[in-house]
């Protein structure tokens, strides 16, 4: 596994009160599993949830698909070992520390689903289609990740200042309807769902809190560029924008 993944995965092992500062996380969860349970799916799907984290979705789709045969992963073994304490799993659910980038699975999925771990992929267009190849035929990838625009807010506010956020640098919606994978439709739909803190600090605390500081190789700000963006971004409201993108990719 590359450096950097090896440091997303131990930032994710870290964020240990997770779900106290996930509400976005939650919605996100919460509105792919109203998307899955409106797909055309076998009554008894098997099922490859990619980047569990604590079990937002994973216990959305075991109430949405109950009896559904589960295999449950995430990049980070601490939030696989969080999820499956979480309990109220089908018998025979199998949780696995996996990179979704590597599978270490057989094809024959009818359902592979993910809620907002997508953008820590290194090469999207490559890990959708090794996740394609996961799929039965008629199969479904149903999974949100975030687009570019997210955390605009944090950007503008460094506006002037001789850094950058470090935050990383998102998919533009033309990028991802423009995916192509092959023997598959892919259909991409957008939703801003929006986050406002007490004060700039509190968001970047709560990125670290969800695992999500991980940076992106950025400039850090020096203390005094920090305290102007910071300033900026009070000033500003204090909210971020999250560009949630569905993309549904379904085999032929």
């Amino acid at each position: 596994m590359p450096s950097w993944k090896h440091a997303v995965a131990r930032a994710f092992d870290r964020a240990e009160d997770y779900e106290s500062f996930a509400a976005i996380q939650v919605l996100a969860a919460t509105r792919l599993a109203g998307v899955v349970g409106s797909q055309s799916l076998p009554p008894v799907p098997r099922i490859l949830e990619v980047g569990c984290g604590t079990g937002l979705l994973t216990r959305r789709l075991s109430t949405a698909l109950p009896g559904a045969a589960m295999v449950v992963s995430d990049l980070a073994p601490a939030m696989v070992e969080r999820c499956r304490a979480g309990g109220g799993f089908a018998e025979g659910t199998c949780f696995l520390a996996m990179d979704a980038e590597r599978p270490c699975l057989l094809p024959g999925f009818d359902l592979v689903a993910s809620s907002l771990a997508a953008q820590w992929f290194e090469d999207l267009p490559r890990a959708f289609m090794g996740l394609a190849g996961l799929l039965a035929p008629g199969g479904l990838i149903a999974l949100t990740t975030l687009a570019a625009g997210t955390f605009r807010e944090w950007a503008e506010a460094h506006e002037g200042t001789g850094s950058r956020p470090s935050t990383p640098t998102y998919p533009t919606m033309e990028a991802l309807r423009a995916l192509q994978i092959g023997g598959c439709s892919v259909s991409v739909s957008v939703e801003p769902l929006t986050e406002t803190h007490a004060d700039g600090r509190a968001f970047l605390r709560s990125l670290k809190a969800i695992g999500a500081g991980t940076p992106d190789g950025a400039n850090a700000a020096s203390p005094g560029a920090l305290r102007k963006v910071l300033r900026r971004f009070d000033r500003a409201g204090a909210a971020v924008t999250y560009e949630v993108a569905t993309c549904l990719i379904r085999r032929l």
